[in-house]
């Protein structure tokens, strides 16, 4: 078993269904499409996170993009919508490595209050 059992398989089917090289994507969309518990978000967020910096073995898409949605409350937990693209669509894969990603490059966007800090 690997550690995204699955998942890369059901975003690919997930894209090619759509028929667009490139799409904003949020984990419910991934989680109601195919039915899985809430239990698997993390697993499917946390892959979006892998491909936003690195490739996965022969996965053809990358993340271009993350952004911060707003909450509906301010109990309520953050959520992150990515922008899913395939490979060599037009604007080059450099966003797809940390090492080159352009000079200032924040990772995630969205108000300084809304991010994150700390440990994960």
């Amino acid at each position: 078993m690997t550690k995204y059992d699955g998942i890369p398989e059901l975003l690919s089917r997930f894209m090619e269904t759509d028929g667009a090289a490139e799409r904003w994507v949020t984990v419910r969309e991934v989680r109601d499409r195919f039915g899985l518990s809430r239990s698997r978000s993390s697993t499917i967020s946390g892959f979006l996170r892998r491909i936003e910096f690195t490739s996965y073995r022969h996965f053809p898409y990358v993340v271009r993009k993350v952004e911060l949605l707003e909450r509906e409350s301010p109990s309520a937990p953050l959520r992150y919508r990515y922008l899913l693209a395939k490979r060599g669509s037009g604007r080059g894969d450099a966003g797809a490595c940390r090492e080159h990603a352009p000079a200032g490059y924040a990772g995630i966007e969205g108000p300084p209050s809304e991010r994150r800090t700390g440990k994960a």
